[in-house]
């Protein structure tokens, strides 16, 4: 019984036990989740020997454990740093007697990271590793939320809460006069639910922009996620398979100079709530991306909006009318860098659902 670094060869058993055990599904796995594993793990921008993901071998030699680590890179204050993001954590329930889990992260905690995080972590997996010396970050996990048409986001809202067959199918009777209802709240002229004529203009963010963006924009943190054109690009690539999610949206924001003041990028589903992976603005241009992101969202659809909220423009969408939260997936990190430590629990970071492993979910 032993750890030892995920080989190619490794991918369909692994992939059963994603399938069966993080998926909770039966049968067998989709034929397109094989391809999937193979892309993040061996073909990722970031791919190197030297930090590879891991597997457990059990006494007769079957894989009956899995830890899937993206290597990313990080700066701090300019200097570079590397992250191990951990994600896909999975042990076979007849192998946990082993010790399995614990030796696959002591592995994982033996490799040459200077931080090691997930932004993902259930509450299961986010208790085993607090008792690995990890933090919860407050800052990282601070969530907000964003009703466009309230009436179908307080259904859905309760729903979410309180899972069973009653509440879905009164849900889906109340749909009609939720509706009338939103048509109401967002035509009042008093309403804060009423959308606001955007003050910027956007178009389509290409990569390039992106990447201009992310190195324009991140002057006044101390830590902030490195990317070259190569790697946004395949990220994206990436990301815009995931379509359980939504289709991915992209939009670059200008003022009526035209010039760049801000960008998002979030999932578009309509009728649904929508996973904001990222927002960025200069900091006195904030509230005018979001009344551009929140008129977006409204106009294809959405009855809701989710996101991680940046400590530093906290104010800003609070006035906008959004509502906060602290609920997983945790993004729990561990360091023996007390800098990178403090800079992340003051929020001194630019770190979004771009630069984990959140955005990296198969959506299958």
């Amino acid at each position: 019984m032993s750890v030892r670094p995920f080989a190619e060869g490794d991918i369909p058993r692994v992939v059963e036990l994603y399938w069966r055990l993080m998926r909770r599904s039966e049968g067998a796995p989709p034929p397109e989740l094989s391809p999937l594993f193979h892309q993040l793990y061996f073909e990722n921008p970031w791919l190197d020997p030297a930090y590879p993901s891991l597997v457990y071998e059990g006494k007769n030699g079957e894989v009956v454990g899995f830890l899937g680590i993206i290597p990313r890179k990080m700066s701090l204050c300019g200097r570079p740093f590397r992250v191990g993001y951990g994600g896909n954590f999975i042990v076979d329930p007849g192998a946990r007697a082993t010790l399995a889990a614990q030796r696959l992260l002591g592995t994982y905690l033996g490799g040459k990271y200077e931080l090691w995080q997930t932004d993902s972590a259930n509450d299961i997996s986010r208790t085993l590793l607090e008792r690995l010396g990890f933090r919860t970050i407050p800052a990282l996990n601070l969530h907000w939320v964003r009703a466009l048409r309230p009436a179908q986001y307080a259904s859905y809202a309760v729903s979410r809460a309180i899972n069973s067959a009653p509440i879905n199918g009164l849900r889906f009777i109340a749909k009609p006069f939720c509706v009338v209802s939103d048509l109401v709240a967002t035509k009042l002229s008093a309403s804060p639910f009423r959308p606001v004529k955007p003050r910027l203009h956007g178009s389509e963010l290409d990569v390039e922009t992106l990447q201009r963006c992310l190195v324009d924009f991140r002057n006044g943190y101390s830590i902030w996620a490195e990317y070259d054109i190569q790697a946004l690009r395949w990220l994206l690539t990436f990301m815009s398979r995931a379509t359980v999610r939504g289709q991915l949206r992209k939009t670059v924001l200008y003022d009526d100079k035209d010039k760049i003041v801000g960008w998002y990028i979030y999932y578009v589903k309509s009728g649904a709530v929508g996973e904001v992976v990222q927002v960025g603005s200069s900091k006195n241009s904030t509230k005018d991306v979001l009344d551009h992101l929140f008129r977006d969202a409204f106009d294809q659809g959405m009855i809701g909006l989710h996101g991680i909220v940046d400590r530093e423009r906290l104010t800003d969408f609070s006035d906008k009318g959004c509502l906060f939260t602290c609920r997983g997936g945790w993004n729990v990190v561990f360091s023996r860098n007390a800098e990178i430590l403090d800079a992340l629990e003051r929020g001194d970071s630019f770190v979004t659902r771009l630069d984990g492993e959140w955005c990296l979910d198969f959506g299958v």
